[in-house]
């Protein structure tokens, strides 16, 4: 074998890999007691390559109780540990948990809803863990600017300032002290929250607002659970849940402060968020999004290599065939490999895991 035969021996060897059909399996599956379901995943990997997966749980029966766990990989997302409790107000729903990484601390916060079922006020609550994941603090409130601050459902950034960041949406009406009924009754506008102290207490960037006519009843209005990413160029892009039959975009130059005026994206969907992924070293990214003008399934990734402008053809992750999969969250494995988890229905329609998936940019940008 002469050296210019190699690299057409590589493509050879490679091409299985790569054609393969992505690594799947379960974070947290839904088997009784505590963990009878299991929804709103969130994913993030430290510095030293630990993966953090935070979602809500309650248990089976009546009980509404919503409480926070989280469980963690050491192997890239293969394989987890078992559950931990990381936030549980008694009396009080503790659901939707983000994760910003702060160095070499994790820090994950809940929406919190003091009233159990009432759409009104919620609070922000904080722990963090400064020994990759292994012990926790103890759960503080974390105050936050607005009456009802919503949408807290994905990884936040460390900026360059050194300040955190997370996406968020809050409600014009709970503002006001009104109370809506349901989720299809509130008027959401999207931004960011910032922390100068390392996560203890919260301020609000600009909003990103239209109100686009819905195409369903029970579907939100205005801007809701923003997916933001920090580009290349410094400046955030966001995709946002709406009630429409696409997600809507919107740009920042100024680090959250204010936004373009937002628009449809190039990307259907329908009342469920997306995720959003800047590779390592790279311009290109990542978004994972249910990929469907009306429902929460099939759940889908792309690629884009011009900030977000344009999207590559969307290759399906799971399609369930009428099984919710959705709230995706997207992280990187030590060796580039993209990793998504997101909450799945179970075929009994009972329960609901939480479940991830493992594949190289390369598989993206197959035909």
């Amino acid at each position: 074998m002469t050296l210019r035969n190699l690299p057409g021996l590589l493509a050879l060897l490679l091409a299985p890999a790569l054609g393969a059909p992505p690594e799947m399996g379960v974070v947290a599956p839904s088997r009784g007691g505590d963990m009878a379901f299991n929804a709103i995943p969130c994913v993030a990997a430290t510095p030293a390559g630990t993966f953090v997966a935070a979602w809500t749980a309650h248990r089976a029966g009546r009980d509404p109780k919503l409480r926070i766990y989280a469980a963690l990989s050491a192997d890239g997302g293969r394989t987890w540990s078992a559950p931990s409790l990381l936030i549980d107000n008694p009396g009080k729903t503790d659901a939707d948990p983000s994760i910003v990484i702060d160095g070499k601390r994790i820090v994950v916060l809940s929406t919190t809803l003091p009233v159990p079922g009432k759409i009104l006020t919620t609070e922000l609550w904080m722990t963090a863990s400064e020994d990759e994941g292994r012990t926790w603090s103890t759960p503080v409130l974390a105050p936050h600017p607005h009456a009802y601050a919503e949408g807290k459902v994905h990884a936040g950034h460390k900026l360059k300032d050194g300040r955190l960041a997370f996406g968020y949406s809050w409600d014009i009406f709970c503002e006001r002290g009104l109370a809506p009924a349901t989720e299809g009754e509130m008027d959401t506008r999207a931004g960011l929250l910032f922390s100068n102290d390392g996560g203890r207490t919260w301020t609000a960037g600009g909003d990103i607002y239209a109100r686009p006519p819905k195409i369903s009843p029970h579907a939100v209005n205005g801007m809701d659970e923003p997916a933001s990413v920090v580009l290349a160029d410094g400046g955030i892009f966001a995709l946002l849940r709406t009630g429409t039959d696409h997600l809507w975009q919107s740009r920042s130059r100024d680090s959250g402060a204010t936004w373009s005026a937002p628009e449809p994206s190039p990307l259907q969907g329908h009342n469920a968020p997306a995720s959003l992924w800047r590779l390592r070293g790279s311009n290109d990214v990542v978004v994972a999004w249910d990929n469907s003008p009306l429902h929460r399934w099939p759940l889908a990734v792309a690629l884009s290599r011009d900030g977000c402008r344009t999207w590559s053809k969307p290759k399906v992750l799971v399609d369930t065939g009428g099984l919710q999969a959705s709230y995706p969250s997207i992280t990187q494995a030590p060796d580039g490999t993209i990793v998504v988890v997101w909450q799945q229905d179970r075929p009994d329609r009972v329960g609901r895991d939480v479940r991830w998936a493992r594949f190289p940019r390369a598989w993206l940008l197959e035909e």
